[in-house]
Protein backbone atom coordinates (compact mmCIF):
# COMPACT_ATOMS: atom_id res chain seq x y z
CA UNK A 1 0.00 0.00 0.00
CA UNK A 2 1.49 3.32 -1.08
CA UNK A 3 1.16 6.35 1.22
CA UNK A 4 1.15 9.77 -0.42
CA UNK A 5 0.11 13.36 0.25
CA UNK A 6 -2.00 15.53 -2.02
CA UNK A 7 -3.99 18.78 -1.96
CA UNK A 8 -7.66 19.26 -2.70
CA UNK A 9 -10.15 22.14 -2.62
CA UNK A 10 -13.69 22.13 -1.30
CA UNK A 11 -16.36 24.68 -0.36
CA UNK A 12 -18.21 24.55 2.92
CA UNK A 13 -20.15 26.87 5.21
CA UNK A 14 -18.73 27.32 8.67
CA UNK A 15 -19.74 29.55 11.59
CA UNK A 16 -16.79 31.66 12.71
CA UNK A 17 -17.01 33.37 16.10
CA UNK A 18 -15.88 36.97 15.74
CA UNK A 19 -14.39 38.91 18.62
CA UNK A 20 -17.61 40.88 19.00
CA UNK A 21 -19.71 37.69 19.22
CA UNK A 22 -17.41 36.17 21.82
CA UNK A 23 -17.47 39.35 23.91
CA UNK A 24 -21.25 39.56 23.67
CA UNK A 25 -21.65 35.95 24.86
CA UNK A 26 -19.21 36.50 27.70
CA UNK A 27 -21.02 39.66 28.85
CA UNK A 28 -24.37 37.90 28.69
CA UNK A 29 -23.16 35.19 31.09
CA UNK A 30 -21.69 37.55 33.69
CA UNK A 31 -23.58 38.20 36.95
CA UNK A 32 -23.80 41.84 38.00
CA UNK A 33 -20.71 42.03 40.22
CA UNK A 34 -18.53 40.25 37.64
CA UNK A 35 -19.88 42.60 34.96
CA UNK A 36 -18.96 45.62 37.08
CA UNK A 37 -15.41 44.28 37.49
CA UNK A 38 -15.14 43.71 33.73
CA UNK A 39 -16.27 47.27 32.96
CA UNK A 40 -13.87 48.74 35.51
CA UNK A 41 -11.01 46.85 33.85
CA UNK A 42 -12.02 48.34 30.49
CA UNK A 43 -12.12 51.82 32.04
CA UNK A 44 -8.50 51.38 33.14
CA UNK A 45 -7.32 50.01 29.77
CA UNK A 46 -9.38 52.11 27.32
CA UNK A 47 -8.49 55.83 26.91
CA UNK A 48 -11.81 56.52 25.13
CA UNK A 49 -13.87 55.82 28.26
CA UNK A 50 -13.99 57.93 31.40
CA UNK A 51 -16.19 57.65 34.48
CA UNK A 52 -18.42 60.62 35.20
CA UNK A 53 -19.37 61.87 38.65
CA UNK A 54 -23.12 62.09 39.10
CA UNK A 55 -25.94 60.94 36.86
CA UNK A 56 -27.40 61.95 33.53
CA UNK A 57 -26.26 61.75 29.92
CA UNK A 58 -23.89 64.74 30.07
CA UNK A 59 -25.15 66.64 27.05
CA UNK A 60 -22.48 69.34 27.30
CA UNK A 61 -19.72 66.75 27.21
CA UNK A 62 -21.27 64.88 24.29
CA UNK A 63 -21.62 68.08 22.28
CA UNK A 64 -18.02 68.97 23.13
CA UNK A 65 -16.89 65.59 21.90
CA UNK A 66 -18.79 66.09 18.63
CA UNK A 67 -17.17 69.49 18.18
CA UNK A 68 -13.74 67.89 18.52
CA UNK A 69 -14.69 65.33 15.87
CA UNK A 70 -15.92 68.07 13.52
CA UNK A 71 -12.53 69.74 13.76
CA UNK A 72 -10.62 66.55 12.89
CA UNK A 73 -8.78 66.36 9.50
CA UNK A 74 -10.86 65.48 6.49
CA UNK A 75 -9.10 62.19 5.68
CA UNK A 76 -10.25 60.14 8.68
CA UNK A 77 -13.61 61.90 9.07
CA UNK A 78 -15.92 59.20 7.63
CA UNK A 79 -14.70 56.24 9.68
CA UNK A 80 -14.02 58.32 12.80
CA UNK A 81 -17.37 60.12 12.65
CA UNK A 82 -19.25 56.87 12.27
CA UNK A 83 -17.59 55.20 15.24
CA UNK A 84 -17.71 58.23 17.52
CA UNK A 85 -21.37 58.90 16.70
CA UNK A 86 -22.14 55.24 17.41
CA UNK A 87 -20.32 55.54 20.74
CA UNK A 88 -22.27 58.72 21.56
CA UNK A 89 -25.58 56.98 20.81
CA UNK A 90 -24.65 54.03 23.00
CA UNK A 91 -23.48 56.36 25.76
CA UNK A 92 -26.79 58.23 25.77
CA UNK A 93 -28.66 54.92 25.99
CA UNK A 94 -26.27 53.75 28.72
CA UNK A 95 -26.61 56.89 30.87
CA UNK A 96 -30.17 58.02 30.09
CA UNK A 97 -32.29 57.84 33.29
CA UNK A 98 -35.47 57.33 31.24
CA UNK A 99 -34.02 54.22 29.63
CA UNK A 100 -32.80 52.94 32.96
CA UNK A 101 -36.14 53.54 34.63
CA UNK A 102 -37.95 51.28 32.17
CA UNK A 103 -35.44 48.46 31.98
CA UNK A 104 -32.84 49.35 34.59
CA UNK A 105 -32.41 50.42 38.18
CA UNK A 106 -32.34 54.16 38.73
CA UNK A 107 -29.87 55.36 41.32
CA UNK A 108 -31.69 56.69 44.37
CA UNK A 109 -30.56 59.26 46.89
CA UNK A 110 -28.94 57.73 49.93
CA UNK A 111 -27.82 54.50 48.24
CA UNK A 112 -24.16 55.52 48.50
CA UNK A 113 -24.63 55.87 52.27
CA UNK A 114 -26.29 52.45 52.33
CA UNK A 115 -23.33 50.94 50.50
CA UNK A 116 -20.89 52.50 52.97
CA UNK A 117 -22.96 51.20 55.88
CA UNK A 118 -22.98 47.71 54.36
CA UNK A 119 -19.18 47.82 53.99
CA UNK A 120 -18.76 48.90 57.61
CA UNK A 121 -21.09 46.14 58.83
CA UNK A 122 -19.33 43.38 56.88
CA UNK A 123 -17.96 40.82 59.32
CA UNK A 124 -14.21 40.26 59.51
CA UNK A 125 -12.90 36.84 58.44
CA UNK A 126 -13.51 34.33 61.23
CA UNK A 127 -10.80 32.24 62.88
CA UNK A 128 -10.29 28.83 61.32
CA UNK A 129 -10.51 25.63 63.37
CA UNK A 130 -6.77 25.02 62.94
CA UNK A 131 -5.91 28.54 64.17
CA UNK A 132 -8.25 28.12 67.14
CA UNK A 133 -6.64 24.84 68.17
CA UNK A 134 -3.05 26.03 67.61
CA UNK A 135 -3.72 29.03 69.89
CA UNK A 136 -4.80 26.65 72.66
CA UNK A 137 -1.82 24.41 71.96
CA UNK A 138 0.63 27.30 72.41
CA UNK A 139 -0.97 28.20 75.76
CA UNK A 140 -0.87 24.70 77.27
CA UNK A 141 2.09 23.70 79.46
CA UNK A 142 3.25 20.48 77.84
CA UNK A 143 6.60 19.22 76.62
CA UNK A 144 7.67 20.72 73.26
CA UNK A 145 7.92 17.22 71.79
CA UNK A 146 4.27 16.42 72.65
CA UNK A 147 3.12 19.81 71.32
CA UNK A 148 4.95 19.12 68.05
CA UNK A 149 3.06 15.83 67.60
CA UNK A 150 -0.24 17.48 68.56
CA UNK A 151 0.30 20.23 65.97
CA UNK A 152 0.74 17.58 63.28
CA UNK A 153 -2.62 16.09 64.32
CA UNK A 154 -4.32 19.50 64.32
CA UNK A 155 -3.13 20.14 60.77
CA UNK A 156 -4.70 16.85 59.61
CA UNK A 157 -8.24 17.41 60.91
CA UNK A 158 -11.01 17.86 58.34
CA UNK A 159 -13.42 20.80 58.26
CA UNK A 160 -15.76 19.02 60.70
CA UNK A 161 -12.98 18.47 63.25
CA UNK A 162 -12.54 14.73 62.59
CA UNK A 163 -9.28 12.83 62.19
CA UNK A 164 -10.02 10.68 59.14
CA UNK A 165 -6.52 9.25 58.54
CA UNK A 166 -4.93 6.47 60.66
CA UNK A 167 -3.08 8.10 63.54
CA UNK A 168 0.37 6.60 62.86
CA UNK A 169 0.17 7.55 59.16
CA UNK A 170 0.70 11.15 60.28
CA UNK A 171 4.17 10.31 61.54
CA UNK A 172 5.39 7.50 59.24
CA UNK A 173 4.99 6.47 55.61
CA UNK A 174 6.04 3.30 53.85
CA UNK A 175 7.78 3.47 50.48
CA UNK A 176 8.99 0.28 48.75
CA UNK A 177 8.94 -1.56 52.07
CA UNK A 178 10.97 1.14 53.83
CA UNK A 179 9.37 3.00 56.75
CA UNK A 180 10.21 6.69 56.67
CA UNK A 181 9.77 9.20 59.49
CA UNK A 182 7.59 12.23 58.75
CA UNK A 183 8.39 13.85 62.10
CA UNK A 184 12.03 14.26 63.23
CA UNK A 185 12.87 11.71 65.89
CA UNK A 186 9.97 9.42 65.05
CA UNK A 187 7.01 8.69 67.28
CA UNK A 188 5.74 5.73 69.30
CA UNK A 189 2.08 4.72 69.33
CA UNK A 190 1.90 5.68 73.00
CA UNK A 191 3.22 9.19 72.28
CA UNK A 192 0.78 9.55 69.36
CA UNK A 193 -2.16 8.59 71.60
CA UNK A 194 -1.03 11.09 74.25
CA UNK A 195 -0.85 13.82 71.59
CA UNK A 196 -4.33 12.91 70.33
CA UNK A 197 -5.74 13.02 73.86
CA UNK A 198 -4.24 16.49 74.22
CA UNK A 199 -6.00 17.67 71.04
CA UNK A 200 -9.27 16.06 72.17
CA UNK A 201 -9.10 18.05 75.41
CA UNK A 202 -9.30 21.33 73.50
CA UNK A 203 -12.33 23.43 72.67
CA UNK A 204 -14.71 22.67 70.93
CA UNK A 205 -15.64 19.44 72.66
CA UNK A 206 -15.50 16.43 70.35
CA UNK A 207 -12.70 17.74 68.15
CA UNK A 208 -10.07 15.18 67.13
CA UNK A 209 -12.55 12.27 67.14
CA UNK A 210 -12.08 9.49 64.60
CA UNK A 211 -15.81 8.83 64.07
CA UNK A 212 -19.18 10.15 65.18
CA UNK A 213 -19.45 7.73 68.10
CA UNK A 214 -16.18 8.95 69.60
CA UNK A 215 -17.15 12.58 68.90
CA UNK A 216 -20.45 12.33 70.79
CA UNK A 217 -18.91 10.35 73.66
CA UNK A 218 -16.14 12.93 74.08
CA UNK A 219 -18.80 15.62 74.42
CA UNK A 220 -20.85 13.58 76.89
CA UNK A 221 -17.78 13.08 79.08
CA UNK A 222 -17.49 16.84 79.55
CA UNK A 223 -21.11 17.26 80.67
CA UNK A 224 -21.87 17.48 84.38
CA UNK A 225 -23.64 14.55 86.00
CA UNK A 226 -23.78 10.87 85.12
CA UNK A 227 -23.78 10.23 81.36
CA UNK A 228 -22.88 6.53 81.43
CA UNK A 229 -26.29 5.47 80.06
CA UNK A 230 -26.05 7.88 77.10
CA UNK A 231 -22.47 6.74 76.37
CA UNK A 232 -23.57 3.10 76.36
CA UNK A 233 -26.51 3.95 74.12
CA UNK A 234 -24.20 5.57 71.55
CA UNK A 235 -21.41 2.99 71.68
CA UNK A 236 -23.65 -0.08 71.33
CA UNK A 237 -26.79 1.05 69.52
CA UNK A 238 -25.75 3.81 67.10
CA UNK A 239 -27.13 2.01 64.03
CA UNK A 240 -30.48 1.35 65.70
CA UNK A 241 -30.68 4.99 66.80
CA UNK A 242 -30.12 6.21 63.24
CA UNK A 243 -33.07 4.03 62.10
CA UNK A 244 -35.32 5.04 65.03
CA UNK A 245 -35.61 1.48 66.39
CA UNK A 246 -36.39 2.62 69.92
CA UNK A 247 -38.48 -0.40 71.02
CA UNK A 248 -35.67 -2.77 69.97
CA UNK A 249 -33.09 -0.74 71.89
CA UNK A 250 -35.33 -0.57 74.98
CA UNK A 251 -35.81 -4.33 74.95
CA UNK A 252 -32.07 -5.07 74.62
CA UNK A 253 -31.10 -2.58 77.35
CA UNK A 254 -33.94 -3.62 79.65
CA UNK A 255 -35.42 -0.14 80.03
CA UNK A 256 -38.57 1.65 78.90
CA UNK A 257 -38.92 3.56 75.63
CA UNK A 258 -39.42 6.71 77.70
CA UNK A 259 -35.96 6.26 79.23
CA UNK A 260 -34.48 5.97 75.74
CA UNK A 261 -36.29 9.16 74.66
CA UNK A 262 -34.92 11.03 77.70
CA UNK A 263 -31.38 9.97 76.77
CA UNK A 264 -31.98 11.01 73.14
CA UNK A 265 -33.09 14.46 74.32
CA UNK A 266 -29.66 14.89 75.95
CA UNK A 267 -27.83 13.53 72.91
CA UNK A 268 -29.79 15.88 70.60
CA UNK A 269 -27.99 18.85 72.18
CA UNK A 270 -24.58 17.51 71.11
CA UNK A 271 -22.80 18.71 67.98
CA UNK A 272 -21.85 15.90 65.55
CA UNK A 273 -19.69 18.35 63.53
CA UNK A 274 -17.78 20.44 66.10
CA UNK A 275 -15.50 22.06 63.50
CA UNK A 276 -18.28 23.57 61.41
CA UNK A 277 -18.51 26.71 63.53
CA UNK A 278 -15.04 27.89 62.56
CA UNK A 279 -13.64 29.60 59.47
CA UNK A 280 -14.33 27.66 56.31
CA UNK A 281 -15.39 29.33 53.10
CA UNK A 282 -16.49 32.95 53.40
CA UNK A 283 -20.20 33.50 52.75
CA UNK A 284 -21.08 34.34 49.17
CA UNK A 285 -23.30 37.41 49.07
CA UNK A 286 -25.84 37.56 46.26
CA UNK A 287 -26.72 40.75 44.39
CA UNK A 288 -29.91 40.32 42.33
CA UNK A 289 -29.51 41.06 38.63
CA UNK A 290 -33.26 41.62 38.19
CA UNK A 291 -35.92 43.17 40.44
CA UNK A 292 -39.62 42.47 39.96
CA UNK A 293 -41.85 44.80 41.97
CA UNK A 294 -45.64 45.06 42.21
CA UNK A 295 -46.70 48.66 41.60
CA UNK A 296 -50.37 49.60 41.17
CA UNK A 297 -51.33 45.90 40.71
CA UNK A 298 -48.78 45.50 37.92
CA UNK A 299 -45.41 43.78 37.99
CA UNK A 300 -42.60 46.14 37.00
CA UNK A 301 -39.25 44.74 35.86
CA UNK A 302 -36.04 46.57 36.65
CA UNK A 303 -32.61 45.36 35.54
CA UNK A 304 -30.20 46.11 38.38
CA UNK A 305 -27.45 48.32 37.00
CA UNK A 306 -26.91 50.45 40.08
CA UNK A 307 -23.27 49.39 40.42
CA UNK A 308 -22.36 50.14 36.80
CA UNK A 309 -20.43 53.41 36.28
CA UNK A 310 -21.75 56.40 34.32
CA UNK A 311 -19.50 56.84 31.29
CA UNK A 312 -18.40 59.68 29.00
CA UNK A 313 -16.21 60.04 25.92
CA UNK A 314 -12.66 61.15 26.63
CA UNK A 315 -11.96 64.53 25.06
CA UNK A 316 -8.21 63.85 25.33
CA UNK A 317 -8.52 60.86 23.00
CA UNK A 318 -10.43 62.93 20.47
CA UNK A 319 -7.79 65.65 20.58
CA UNK A 320 -5.03 63.04 20.17
CA UNK A 321 -6.84 61.60 17.14
CA UNK A 322 -7.05 65.12 15.69
CA UNK A 323 -3.37 65.93 16.22
CA UNK A 324 -1.85 62.56 15.33
CA UNK A 325 -4.25 61.45 12.58
CA UNK A 326 -1.43 61.02 10.06
CA UNK A 327 0.60 58.75 12.38
CA UNK A 328 -0.53 55.24 11.36
CA UNK A 329 0.51 53.55 14.62
CA UNK A 330 -1.26 56.12 16.83
CA UNK A 331 -4.33 56.11 14.63
CA UNK A 332 -4.51 52.30 14.64
CA UNK A 333 -4.20 52.20 18.44
CA UNK A 334 -6.85 54.88 19.03
CA UNK A 335 -9.31 53.42 16.52
CA UNK A 336 -8.80 49.95 18.00
CA UNK A 337 -9.63 51.26 21.48
CA UNK A 338 -12.61 53.15 20.05
CA UNK A 339 -13.91 49.90 18.54
CA UNK A 340 -13.36 48.12 21.86
CA UNK A 341 -15.40 50.79 23.68
CA UNK A 342 -18.24 50.43 21.17
CA UNK A 343 -18.21 46.61 21.47
CA UNK A 344 -18.24 46.79 25.26
CA UNK A 345 -21.22 49.13 25.46
CA UNK A 346 -23.15 47.25 22.77
CA UNK A 347 -22.59 43.98 24.64
CA UNK A 348 -23.76 45.39 27.99
CA UNK A 349 -26.83 47.04 26.45
CA UNK A 350 -27.65 43.81 24.62
CA UNK A 351 -27.29 41.93 27.93
CA UNK A 352 -29.73 44.39 29.54
CA UNK A 353 -32.30 43.96 26.77
CA UNK A 354 -31.97 40.16 26.68
CA UNK A 355 -32.43 39.86 30.45
CA UNK A 356 -35.46 42.13 30.28
CA UNK A 357 -37.12 40.11 27.51
CA UNK A 358 -36.52 36.80 29.30
CA UNK A 359 -37.77 38.19 32.62
CA UNK A 360 -40.89 39.58 30.94
CA UNK A 361 -41.75 36.08 29.70
CA UNK A 362 -41.11 34.58 33.14
CA UNK A 363 -43.40 37.14 34.76
CA UNK A 364 -46.13 36.57 32.17
CA UNK A 365 -46.02 32.77 32.48
CA UNK A 366 -45.42 32.55 36.24
CA UNK A 367 -47.73 35.39 37.24
CA UNK A 368 -49.49 33.25 39.85
CA UNK A 369 -46.14 32.55 41.51
CA UNK A 370 -45.44 36.27 41.88
CA UNK A 371 -48.93 36.78 43.31
CA UNK A 372 -49.31 33.75 45.60
CA UNK A 373 -45.94 32.02 46.09
CA UNK A 374 -43.99 28.84 45.18
CA UNK A 375 -47.00 26.53 45.46
CA UNK A 376 -48.35 28.15 42.26
CA UNK A 377 -45.20 27.65 40.19
CA UNK A 378 -46.01 26.23 36.74
CA UNK A 379 -43.92 23.82 34.64
CA UNK A 380 -41.75 25.83 32.28
CA UNK A 381 -38.94 24.85 29.90
CA UNK A 382 -36.26 27.18 28.54
CA UNK A 383 -37.16 26.10 25.03
CA UNK A 384 -40.62 27.67 25.43
CA UNK A 385 -39.17 31.04 26.46
CA UNK A 386 -36.56 30.85 23.69
CA UNK A 387 -39.28 30.32 21.07
CA UNK A 388 -41.36 33.20 22.43
CA UNK A 389 -38.54 35.75 22.19
CA UNK A 390 -36.96 34.32 19.03
CA UNK A 391 -33.65 33.25 20.56
CA UNK A 392 -31.74 29.99 20.74
CA UNK A 393 -32.25 28.02 23.95
CA UNK A 394 -28.49 28.10 24.64
CA UNK A 395 -28.62 31.92 24.67
CA UNK A 396 -31.42 31.83 27.24
CA UNK A 397 -29.43 29.37 29.34
CA UNK A 398 -26.34 31.58 29.25
CA UNK A 399 -28.37 34.67 30.16
CA UNK A 400 -29.76 32.94 33.27
CA UNK A 401 -26.52 31.34 34.48
CA UNK A 402 -25.52 32.51 37.96
CA UNK A 403 -28.13 35.30 38.09
CA UNK A 404 -30.75 35.99 40.74
CA UNK A 405 -34.14 37.69 40.75
CA UNK A 406 -35.62 39.66 43.65
CA UNK A 407 -39.39 39.08 43.70
CA UNK A 408 -42.28 39.90 46.06
CA UNK A 409 -41.95 36.26 47.21
CA UNK A 410 -38.20 36.51 47.97
CA UNK A 411 -34.86 36.08 46.25
CA UNK A 412 -34.54 33.18 43.76
CA UNK A 413 -32.03 31.96 41.16
CA UNK A 414 -33.44 32.80 37.75
CA UNK A 415 -33.27 29.12 36.76
CA UNK A 416 -35.61 28.36 39.67
CA UNK A 417 -38.57 29.31 37.47
CA UNK A 418 -37.76 26.56 34.95
CA UNK A 419 -38.92 23.13 36.06
CA UNK A 420 -40.72 20.06 34.80
CA UNK A 421 -44.11 18.98 36.06
CA UNK A 422 -47.11 16.68 35.96
CA UNK A 423 -50.47 16.93 34.26
CA UNK A 424 -53.46 16.98 36.61
CA UNK A 425 -56.80 15.29 35.98
CA UNK A 426 -58.47 18.59 35.12
CA UNK A 427 -55.94 19.24 32.34
CA UNK A 428 -53.81 21.75 34.26
CA UNK A 429 -50.08 21.33 34.89
CA UNK A 430 -48.27 21.38 38.22
CA UNK A 431 -44.53 21.90 38.61
CA UNK A 432 -42.13 19.56 40.38
CA UNK A 433 -41.32 22.21 42.98
CA UNK A 434 -44.98 22.80 43.75
CA UNK A 435 -45.43 19.05 44.31
CA UNK A 436 -42.34 18.92 46.55
CA UNK A 437 -43.80 21.79 48.56
CA UNK A 438 -47.05 19.84 48.96
CA UNK A 439 -45.12 16.78 50.17
CA UNK A 440 -43.25 18.93 52.70
CA UNK A 441 -46.51 20.43 53.99
CA UNK A 442 -48.09 16.96 54.29
CA UNK A 443 -45.18 15.71 56.39
CA UNK A 444 -45.28 18.79 58.62
CA UNK A 445 -48.96 18.25 59.34
CA UNK A 446 -48.87 14.45 59.80
CA UNK A 447 -49.51 12.52 63.02
CA UNK A 448 -45.99 11.99 64.38
CA UNK A 449 -47.06 8.74 66.06
CA UNK A 450 -48.41 7.43 62.75
CA UNK A 451 -46.44 9.18 59.98
CA UNK A 452 -47.44 9.03 56.34
CA UNK A 453 -45.83 6.35 54.19
CA UNK A 454 -44.78 7.12 50.61
CA UNK A 455 -47.81 5.22 49.33
CA UNK A 456 -50.16 7.27 51.51
CA UNK A 457 -48.59 10.48 50.17
CA UNK A 458 -49.15 9.16 46.62
CA UNK A 459 -52.82 8.53 47.46
CA UNK A 460 -53.27 12.06 48.79
CA UNK A 461 -51.62 13.62 45.72
CA UNK A 462 -53.76 11.48 43.41
CA UNK A 463 -56.85 12.65 45.26
CA UNK A 464 -55.72 16.21 44.38
CA UNK A 465 -55.54 15.17 40.73
CA UNK A 466 -51.76 14.62 40.47
CA UNK A 467 -50.84 11.28 38.88
CA UNK A 468 -47.47 10.40 40.43
CA UNK A 469 -45.54 7.19 41.13
CA UNK A 470 -44.40 6.08 44.60
CA UNK A 471 -40.72 6.03 43.55
CA UNK A 472 -41.06 9.67 42.44
CA UNK A 473 -42.44 10.61 45.86
CA UNK A 474 -39.52 8.77 47.49
CA UNK A 475 -37.06 10.68 45.26
CA UNK A 476 -38.63 14.05 46.12
CA UNK A 477 -38.69 13.16 49.83
CA UNK A 478 -34.96 12.39 49.75
CA UNK A 479 -34.27 15.69 47.93
CA UNK A 480 -36.11 17.46 50.76
CA UNK A 481 -34.01 15.55 53.35
CA UNK A 482 -37.16 14.04 54.84
CA UNK A 483 -36.51 10.66 56.54
CA UNK A 484 -38.67 7.60 55.87
CA UNK A 485 -41.90 7.09 57.82
CA UNK A 486 -40.16 4.59 60.12
CA UNK A 487 -37.45 7.11 60.99
CA UNK A 488 -40.01 9.91 61.50
CA UNK A 489 -42.16 7.91 63.90
CA UNK A 490 -42.31 9.12 67.48
CA UNK A 491 -42.94 6.63 70.31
Amino acid sequence: MQISQNFSQRMEQKLVMTRQMIQSIEMLQLPLMDLMQNINQELVANPWLEQRDGDGPGDAEVSGAQKAVDQAPAEPTNETDARVKRLETLMREWNDPNTRSSTGMVRRAGEDDAKMEAMQNTAAPSTSLEEHLVQQLHLCKEEPRLKQLAEAIVGSLDMNGYLKVPLMDLFYKSSEGIRQELVPGGCTEEDAEFALELVQSFDPAGVGARDMKECLILQLQRLPGDTEFEEQLISKHMDDLSHNRLPKIAKEMGVSVERIKEALAHIAHLNPKPGRGFGGARPQYVVPDVHVEEIDNQFVIRINEHFLPTLRISGDSLQLLKKEAKDAAVREYIMGKLGSAVWLMESVIQRRNTLYRITQQIVDIQKEFFEHGPSHLKPLMMQEVAERIGMHVSTVSRALAGKYMQTPQGLFPMKYFFTGGFATQDGEAESNRAIMLKISEMVKGEDKHNPLSDQEIVARLQSDGVDIARRTVAKYREKLNIPSSRQRKEY
